[in-house]
């Protein structure tokens, strides 16, 4: 229970941070827009009431100034300033909705929202992810003040953690200075990235941080008279010269020393440019190269310049755009100075334009975003800019090109936009992708096929008996599992080739032929293939049956040609369907025939109602094909003699045909109860057998069944496929 004193000092702290956000708002502030703005900050103190963060300071406190930060520091509006407050409402709570209605700012909640999805991400290995997270907080951000408000919560929360224990400390410092200060400083935020790096360098690092800045200190009280000493000979010199200028100079940040002293292994003695002078000359375009190259020469006529340090970007700018003269001297004293040299466009290009600072410090970024990025600093730079500005804007191209996807354990993938599941896989690892059997995407199984988020977590499902097929190549995006699945398939055919070889040679074995390169050309030039490897695929495939290398390659003998055509033809009982042929030589299938002793063929499974012919074999009388079937063409081509035309009689009731189609999807809870019941009660279908084989939550399974026709048939295929889980039912051509 809160004491009449503390009632009181919470009482003064409210007042505090209201007056403290008033003058923050203050600029852009209207009558109507204090009345909302008071509204959101009585609404976060009910809300967060006592509730205080690990460091003891109150929830409250900690959104009111991230408010604050958000307009003072980074010149937002009233929109971003209110979301800022209620950034740390749970979006489930009914007050926040009502909250958010009352204010009739429908763009806090956009906001909001955004920084909830945000805020879900998996920050596990954000460390070795960083560049990637970055640009997928970037393009998750359909309005781009949530990552705005994400970091002045980051700046803010870094202002405050020295009470944390100093290993918490460390986790929250390296995941600024690897995340937040770099985005920062691409949303051209320059003082906000100074700072998250120099507050991280001091948790991260803090003896580094001590030592460095007390030899800054030093250094800076060691100068000011050198600085002075240094800098006058140089303006008169200039002023003689009737040039226009202005001069600038800084003294490195801790954390840029130490990261210059890291980079290039030296001493602190050995950062040179510890003090830099920045000459801005006033010129018009046509003077410019003279004037910055006149400056030059006052300065190493003044000064002896280190050769090796010069860098000449005006003659040829760098291939960002940015121009500059760079070069170190040695000043009074013996001590290096680096001066910069450029004109007043120059300079403005550097900051905010083509060039700006955050490029050619050796960031990455396409020209869209670099665009993109430039547009919303020049917003941030203009207060009086509608807010607006900020959420209207078109996404980047490049945005729109890429998405960002996590693993299960929290790696970040970078891939094309359009991306599927197996797309994943191939980019995670060459053998998870060639077993890829499904995904869980968010938790729920999704197909290979399945298209991918920004931000999807996505977990790999395999299955040993998955090998990639042509039709893989139809469902990724990527170049890499392209060219992963291309060479899978090369090597299948030349495995499944050496298959094929075995089957023939044990063939001509059999029928002992030593002429083998003689019957491999017999057999290429009859069915027109295009050589060896091409025959032995087809053999390996069953596309050509062995039985087929004697007739081609021997012959078959008359005797049992004229054993076949000898027998005896039954009288006609069968009417058949209307037809243009004569019955002579018309096999009527389904009741009796001039010709009998036919059996339906294996290999096709004719069924009513597909078209169908006739072939003599010469040991199992007459076999019925369908005209699709896959041995159709060689039979037909090469023992023309021995073919039949062939129909369907009249369907005579009660008249069925074994059929089995194939089926595979995503295992679900009772899809083998669901598929018993349509086709024996809904479908009133005689069901020989069901074998589903399921394995890593897929399955693939066969159904045996009694048809009328083919018409029954595709009934049963699309009746399959209206079930929950089954994603594929085709008709088997050949049965076991």
């Amino acid at each position: 229970m809160n004491t009449p004193l503390a009632h009181i000092d919470k009482q003064k702290i409210v007042v505090l941070k209201y007056r403290q956000l008033l003058q923050a708002c203050k600029p852009f502030l209207t009558p109507s827009g204090q009345k909302q703005l008071r509204k959101a900050f009585i609404a976060t103190l009910n809300i967060h009431g006592d509730h205080l963060y690990q460091t003891s300071e109150s929830y409250f406190c900690h959104s009111v100034d991230v408010a604050i930060i958000v307009a003072k520091e980074m010149g937002l509006g009233l929109s971003s300033v209110i979301a800022a407050m209620l950034h740390n409402i749970s979006h489930d709570d009914n007050k926040f909705a009502e909250l958010v209605s009352e204010l009739k700012l429908p763009e806090v909640a956009v906001i909001c929202s955004n920084l909830n999805r945000l805020n879900q991400l998996p920050t596990e290995k954000l460390t070795d992810n960083a560049e990637n997270f970055s640009s997928l907080l970037l393009s998750l951000a359909d309005d781009v003040r949530s990552v705005l408000i994400q970091l002045a919560d980051r700046l803010h929360h870094m202002r405050k953690i020295e009470s944390l224990p100093d290993a918490k400390k460390r986790e929250i410092a390296l995941q600024t200075s690897d995340l937040y200060a770099p985005l920062a400083h691409k949303l051209g935020l320059y003082r906000v990235k100074g700072e998250l790096d120099e507050l991280s360098l001091h948790y991260n690092n803090p003896i580094a941080y001590q030592t460095i800045s007390a030899n800054i200190a030093k250094a800076i009280s060691d100068s000011s008279d050198f600085i002075i000493e240094f800098l006058d000979p140089i303006k008169a010199e200039l002023s003689r010269m009737g040039l226009d200028f202005v001069i600038k100079n800084r003294t490195k940040s801790v954390s840029s020393v130490f990261t210059k002293m890291k980079k290039q292994q030296v001493d602190f003695e050995e950062v040179f440019d510890l003090f830099a002078i920045r000459i801005i000359l006033n010129s018009s375009i046509s003077d410019e190269k003279a004037d910055c190259w006149k400056a030059y020469s006052v300065v190493t006529n003044l000064y002896k310049p280190e050769p090796k340090r010069l860098r000449d970007w005006i003659t040829i700018p760098r291939p960002n755009g940015y121009e500059s003269l760079h070069v170190t001297v040695l000043g009074p004293g013996k001590r290096w100075v680096e001066v910069q040299i450029r004109t007043l466009r120059m300079d403005e290009e550097a900051e905010s334009g083509n060039a700006a600072h955050w490029r050619y410090k050796g960031q990455k970024g396409s020209v869209e975003t670099d665009e993109w990025l430039n547009s919303i600093r020049k917003i941030l730079e203009n207060p009086e800019e509608s807010e607006e500005a900020l959420s209207s804007g078109t996404k980047p191209v490049a945005a729109e090109n890429t998405i960002y996807v996590f693993t299960p354990e929290g790696d970040l993938k970078k891939l094309r936009a359009g991306s599927t599941v197996l797309d994943f896989a191939f980019e995670v690892h060459t053998n998870l992708g060639a077993k890829c059997s499904g995904g869980r995407v968010n938790k729920k199984i999704v197909p290979i096929r399945h298209l991918l988020k920004n931000g999807d977590q996505v977990e790999i499902i395999t299955s040993r008996n998955q090998n990639p097929n042509i039709d893989w190549l139809g469902w990724v995006t990527t170049s890499r599992a392209k060219t992963k699945i291309k060479r899978y398939l090369k090597e299948a055919e030349f495995k499944q080739a050496e298959a094929g070889k075995d089957i023939f040679r044990r063939k001509i074995a059999q029928l002992k032929i030593t002429k083998e390169d003689e019957a491999i050309n017999k057999l290429v030039a009859f069915f027109k293939l295009s050589g060896p490897l091409d025959l032995f695929q087809k053999l390996a495939e069953s596309k050509i049956e062995p039985s087929a290398i004697k007739d081609i390659v021997i012959g078959t003998t008359k005797a049992e040609d004229e054993k076949i055509e000898s027998k005896p033809k039954p009288p006609v009982k069968a009417e058949p369907l209307k037809t243009n042929r004569t019955s002579e030589n018309v096999i009527i299938v389904n009741e009796n025939s001039e010709i009998e002793g036919y059996k339906l063929a294996r290999c096709c499974n004719p069924v009513m109602g597909d078209e169908i012919f006739g072939f003599i074999t010469v040991s199992d009388g007459i076999k019925i094909h369908r005209i699709s079937c896959p041995n159709a063409s060689r039979m037909r081509t090469r023992f023309p003699y021995r073919s039949m035309d062939a129909q369907w009689s009249k369907p005579v009731e009660g008249t069925y045909f074994i059929s089995t189609v194939k089926i595979s999807g995503f295992d679900q809870l009772g899809i083998l109860s669901s598929i018993t019941n349509l086709i024996s009660n809904e479908l009133k279908m005689d069901v020989r057998t069901i074998s589903l084989d399921s394995k890593n939550g897929k399955f693939d399974g066969l159904i045996k069944v009694s048809i009328r026709d083919t018409k029954h048939l595709d009934l049963l295929m699309k009746r399959l496929l209206s079930i929950k889980g089954i994603i594929k039912a085709t008709r088997q051509s050949s049965s076991n």
